[in-house]
């Protein structure tokens, strides 16, 4: 071995140690979310698992939850900046990433946004190059909701009036279902709750005489009402759609629902945020929208209103419940 070589071996056995130190280092992750519960979070963590970031093992993870109150944001958003996480992720409503942003959060922030437009509100520059510390991915609600809206008036052609049930998380879903109510000539009629807990069922008393079907908008506090608003509008026979996944029988009373693959893009949220964590630069990561689409439709609960599912929209289902 030559002097040089020694000298390069010597430096390489005086860095190992920080090697090893920093591989075996801790990554933390913290999260601002609506509800603990979200199904959005699962398939980023699992994507970042697979990424050799494991829960328990080398990443530990930890919550804060408004619990569907929009005031604990703030709040909750300066607690995690002031423990100094390696990166934050802001799941579902605009409320998440705006406080982390309005707290000039110094640490990276890896959005989930569910119902909001993040360009228009502020949140990123733009899709291509978000800016700031900030980026992620876009669940796109609000196209969905105008979607779903054409999709039952396809199926219902003559409900002239739909209730709308909404709350402080679905105020640009809300607006979206109302301009292409107008445009498909469809009356809506909102309900618009204010602080848990929502009485679902006064809700469906007090509109149930003037509407003909429910479209139901995405919120955390909707999504964990879903089996109740699914018995009341069976109760009431009301042909309902929603914009979440349906994945079990306590949902099933839905007509139709019409989402994004959450859980895939959910996981490309994983992939961002090793990126960051890596190294990469957060201003300069893409902001990601869905490339797929699933629809269910609810074959059951269409016989049990006396409607006839139109064939256009059959052949276009993703998935049928018989």
């Amino acid at each position: 071995m030559n002097r040089r070589e020694s000298v390069f071996s010597i430096a390489a056995i005086a860095a190992m140690p920080r090697i090893v130190a920093a591989q075996a280092r801790k990554v933390r992750i913290g999260v601002l979310v609506g509800r603990r519960n979200s199904t959005f979070l699962p398939p980023a963590l699992k994507r970042l698992a697979e990424l050799g970031y494991v829960e328990g093992r080398n990443l530990v993870v930890d919550y804060r939850s408004a619990d569907g109150v929009a005031e604990r944001f703030p709040p909750l958003a300066r607690e995690l900046i002031e423990t100094r996480w390696d990166l934050i992720f802001a799941i579902g409503t605009e409320l998440a990433a705006r406080a982390l942003i309005d707290a000039k959060s110094p640490i990276p922030v890896v959005f989930i946004a569910n119902d909001y437009d993040p360009i228009k509100a502020g949140i990123a520059s733009s899709l291509r190059r978000p800016g700031g510390n900030i980026t992620g991915v876009v669940l796109s609600q609000i196209e969905v909701a105008a979607k779903r809206m054409e999709i039952m008036r396809e199926i219902l052609p003559k409900a002239a009036r739909y209730l709308v049930l909404s709350d402080v998380f679905t105020k640009d879903q809300l607006e979206a279902t109302q301009l292409a109510a107008r445009q498909l000539g469809v009356g809506v009629v909102p309900e618009i709750f204010g602080a848990p807990p929502y009485d679902v069922e006064a809700a469906f008393a007090k509109h149930r005489a003037r509407v003909d079907a429910l479209m139901v908008l995405t919120s955390p506090q909707l999504f964990d009402l879903r089996a109740r608003v699914a018995e009341s509008a069976t109760k009431h026979r009301l042909p309902a759609s929603v914009g979440f996944p349906v994945k079990s029988w306590g949902e099933a009373g839905f007509l139709l629902s019409y989402t994004a693959d959450q859980d895939k893009l959910s996981a490309r949220a994983g992939d961002i945020a090793a990126r960051i964590l890596k190294g990469a630069n957060p201003a300069e990561i893409p902001v990601e929208q869905p490339t797929t689409y699933e629809m269910v439709i609810n074959l059951k609960t269409a016989r049990a209103l006396n409607i006839r599912m139109p064939q256009s929209v059959l052949v276009r289902a993703d998935r049928v419940i018989e």
